[in-house]
């Protein structure tokens, strides 16, 4: 084997709360990561990998590329273990939630937190990824103690790009990419084919046999191929004393459901100037600016209408159907698409994100560190509805416009010491920390408006009531960090906040937050001789970090101004405070090694964790004769553990070709550990908390099957001994625990091959285990229930029952099914394992010969395909379900989502 070629390579540094950056000037892109030095930010702190004692992952820009989203939490998908990202849909624009560790709570929320250049968010950025530098993802509590009430479910640390000190650069990148619909293995029935179904149905009417043709495909006729637009153009250079970056880039992207459109434009200036040898300045500002447009086909009518039915006349006129229109055999008598002529929404999105932060060098171990974030979004839609359309005929139209404003400020102030003391070292931080956010939105609307206008003062009679809300919420806290190392062998590591929080009772508002961890490097012992061992470090750790509720005054008590007495505004008991109301706490421990072996071509991490949730927050009920039917208290625990192992694998390294194998797989299971009274909290989506078992348990009654004799749906009864026994009577059947949505583990395959200027890179994603509720099935898998929808098409393997002794999957079909075998219950319980080939990108970098010819200093084209295939046995569209029908916490439950697409893209990237 050829000794592999030495690339050069520059890195700069500049260590700061949050903030670091790398440059390399490698002139090809090849989608190797990068090799940056053994320094890293963690948290608030930077340290030597060498030392490192947290659960931590970092991901480079280069395996950021490998996806065409505007949404940075879209990119993070395998690409760590413990990290699951929730897709939020297919729709242009859509964000992912990112979820690290699994779930650690019940009501409480749940998505890791958002940290950018050292500033924590209130919510995911809207940022541009080409911007990122790099991400880590902070997992157990010695990287997240310092967070303390925000910290429970992880951090992702977002790093953007910096300056450099060397010549400028200027680069830019061009993708344009094509959005295939992709309906997965939820098939719907034809005109044919439904023609059959309908006149199986035991007591259907009789239907004309015209109707058995394909007849018009509703599906087809809403979507289309969406097209992405992609633009980057930015800027990286400097002197010694003046480093800038400055980057620019333009999104327009149109969904495969038609009228979906989203489009961004965004801007970003990073900028270092050094004042004085002992004073640096770093201002950083983020504007973006983001627009939507919704006139979208109803992807529910889409699905439910018949193919029966043509929106359109002979001479391909739109017809207004309604309740007086009779040649539509559709339950509903809707068709979306007239009302689409006129009606429509909009929206507008303003984001700032501004820094001024500073670094004043005392001495060589001593500086202190300020960091001055505003972060600032103004959103606001419109709704219009034509008074000419169906749904504007009762109010001669209608305009509804909403507002929103969020506001936050952070404020850390840090001092900093790293010291040598020959073979000791000793580093800390001590820090106060100030964060607030205000938050306000108002929502109005007119009827009677004249068409086609869009303000309210034009013609309209009536008003809509007006809505609204607004809190706002405070933190302060006092932190502070240590950690001492021992010849490069022995590392020690303490951290500690104080925490104070306006969404608690003055009693219960102030939090202590810790965490303590230590490290050992064996290969550097005298007695380690395993030469094939480079390196070796077992770590460890233990914390207490808090979940913070979504409820800004669950404390208090709440009154609604919404009620009237005898003309007059009167007040009523809304929520019963709870001054004992306190964070949830998280006990979180973890144990892991890392390796390095074969001339460092072999890269192991293994982690174990184990967490504890207590004072878990719930809004219980209430009994109504208090006059008040609702409380935040903190009841019940919960426990969390699991394993986490990543390996990476340089196949082949030399000069022309080199190869890399990566594997990630992670395991969790939680159980609850106690209730209020150790009951049963029943909670929203068929999902319950009950003692002993998982937090995201299903709760329905048990489907049986179907009896072969008379072809009657089964269910379980659970009887008062103990025993079981099966009943036809949906009614009579005990609602019980019937599964769960936690998979038994996650993980993800890639690989990046480099054969001298050609690269491949691909990445596999896996999951099995668990399941998910196909909450489509009790509309469109409906045994007759539904006779006037479309149906979805039986996958392999299933049978309806039809004669006595037919051993069936589905019950006798009959018109009007009022037997109820289409209600929530485990028959519509799917397992959700699949494996998918999440993106394969294949690309080119242009020799230096011919870059040289053409005077620029380096350039590749690529192509790129993402969402490719998905291998399930799940019947609906996708088993890797997010929030569903704009569902707050993740549920389980694949309901109306928008499908993810599959995805074609062409890019070119160069710089000068």
């Amino acid at each position: 084997m050829k000794k592999q070629k030495k690339l050069t390579t520059s890195v700069c540094f500049f260590l700061m709360t949050g903030f670091i950056a790398a440059q390399t000037t490698k002139k090809t892109d090849s989608l190797e990561e990068k090799k940056i030095d053994d320094i890293v930010i963690i948290g608030y702190k930077a340290q030597k990998r060498s030392s490192l004692t947290a659960a931590v992952s970092v991901i480079s820009d280069k395996k950021l590329q490998d996806s065409n989203t505007p949404s940075v939490s879209g990119l993070l998908q395998g690409k760590a273990a413990g990290v699951q990202i929730l897709p939020g849909g297919g729709s242009a624009g859509s964000v992912a939630t990112v979820k690290i560790r699994g779930t650690s709570t019940i009501n409480g929320p749940s998505s890791a937190l958002w940290v950018v250049d050292g500033v924590v968010m209130p919510y995911a950025p809207n940022l541009d990824p080409n911007q990122i530098e790099s991400i880590n993802i902070l997992k157990d509590a010695a990287s997240t103690a310092l967070y303390g009430s925000k910290a429970a479910n992880g951090i992702v640390q977002v790093f953007t790009k910096s300056g450099n000190s060397g010549k400028g650069i200027l680069s830019a990148s061009l993708n344009n990419s094509f959005n295939v619909f992709n309906n997965g293995r939820f098939k719907l029935m034809n005109g044919t084919q439904l023609y059959d179904y309908f006149t199986s149905l035991k007591g259907a009417p009789e239907i004309p046999k015209t109707l058995r043709n394909d007849g018009y495909n509703w599906l087809k006729g809403g979507t289309q191929t969406g097209v992405v637009q992609n633009y980057t153009i930015d800027f990286r250079g400097g002197s010694d004393h003046s480093k800038t970056y400055i980057s620019g880039n333009y999104y327009n992207e149109t969904g495969t459901i038609k009228g979906d459109e989203y489009n961004r434009i965004s801007f970003r200036i990073n900028h270092e100037q050094t004042i004085k040898p002992w004073l640096i300045l770093k201002p950083k500002l983020s504007l973006s600016y983001t627009t939507g447009k919704d006139t979208q086909a109803s992807l529910y009518q889409m699905y439910l209408n018949m193919p029966w039915d043509n929106p359109r006349d002979a001479n391909g006129n739109l017809i207004r159907v309604d309740e007086d229109y009779a040649d539509w055999y559709g339950r509903d008598k809707s068709s979306y698409l007239y009302d689409l002529q006129w009606n429509y929404g909009k929206s507008n999105q303003l984001d700032l994100i501004g820094n001024l932060d500073a670094e004043v060098r005392f001495t060589d171990y001593l500086k202190f560190i300020t960091t001055n974030n505003v972060t600032y979004k103004n959103y606001d839609d419109m709704y219009y509805t034509d008074p000419r359309s169906i749904s504007g005929t009762s109010n001669k139209g209608e305009l509804t416009e909403n507002y929103q404003k969020d506001i936050s400020k952070f404020f850390n102030q840090m001092l900093r010491f790293d010291k040598d003391f020959g073979n000791h070292n000793i580093n800390a931080l001590a820090a106060y920390e100030y964060t607030d956010r205000f938050y306000k939105s108002s929502r109005a609307g007119v009827y009677g408006v004249v068409p086609g206008t869009d303000i309210f003062n034009t013609g309209a009679s009536t008003g809509q009531k007006p809505t609204g809300r607004k809190f706002d919420r405070a933190y302060n806290a006092f932190l502070f960090n240590t950690e001492y190392v021992y010849d490069k062998k022995y590392f020690i590591q303490g951290s500690l906040r104080s925490e104070s929080s306006s969404a608690f009772g003055a009693n219960n508002r102030n939090g202590l937050f810790y965490a303590y961890s230590v490290g050992w490097n064996i290969h550097k012992e005298n007695f380690f001789k395993i030469k094939p061992v480079n390196e070796w470090k077992l770590r460890a750790s233990r914390g207490l970090v808090g979940n913070t509720p979504s409820p800004d005054y669950g404390w208090q008590d709440l009154y609604r101004l919404t009620e009237k007495y005898d003309g007059q505004i009167g007040a009523t008991w809304y929520q019963l405070g709870n001054p004992a109301l306190t964070w949830e706490s998280i006990y979180q421990n973890n144990i892991g090694t890392d390796i390095k072996a074969f001339n460092n071509r072999l890269t192991l991490n293994i982690d174990y964790f184990n967490n504890k949730t207590k004072n878990l927050l719930m809004l219980v009920p209430l009994p109504s004769l208090t006059g008040v039917d609702r409380q935040y208290v903190n009841i019940g625990d919960v426990r969390n553990k699991g394993w986490e192992f990543n390996v990476n694998y340089s196949i082949i390294r030399s000069e022309d070709i080199n190869w890399d194998l990566g594997f990630n797989i992670s395991t969790y299971k939680n159980n609850v550990l106690s209730t209020r009274n150790n009951g049963t909290q029943v909670l929203d989506n068929y999902h319950v908390a009950i003692q002993g078992y998982d937090v995201n348990s299903f709760y329905m009654r048990k489907w049986l099957g179907v009896n072969p004799e008379n072809g009657e749906a089964q269910w379980e009864i659970i009887n008062p001994d103990g025993t079981r026994s099966a009943t036809s009577k949906y009614n009579l059947a005990t609602v019980q625990v019937v599964g769960a949505a936690t998979p038994d583990y996650y993980g993800s395959v890639s690989t990046n091959l480099n054969i001298k200027n050609f690269y491949l890179a691909a990445n596999l994603y896996f999951s099995q285990g668990g399941q998910v509720y196909n909450s489509y099935r009790e509309l469109f898998d409906s045994d007759g229930a539904y006779p006037y929808y479309n149906q979805m098409v039986l996958k392999d393997g299933w049978t309806r029952w039809e004669k006595p002794g037919d051993i069936a999957t589905h019950p006798a079909a009959v018109y009007n099914n009022n037997s109820l075998t289409n209600k929530p219950s485990s028959r519509y319980l799917e397992d959700a394992s699949f494996v998918k080939l999440r993106s394969l990108r294949i690309g080119y970098n242009l020799p230096a010969s011919l870059t040289e010819k053409m005077k620029i200093k380096s350039a590749n084209i690529y192509i790129m395909g993402e969402n490719l295939f998905t291998i399930t046995k799940f019947s609906g569209v996708d088993p890797e379900v997010g929030n569903a029908d704009n569902q707050s916490v993740y549920s389980g439950n694949a309901g109306a989502i928008y499908p993810i697409p599959r995805r074609f893209s062409l890019g070119l990237n160069f710089s000068f």
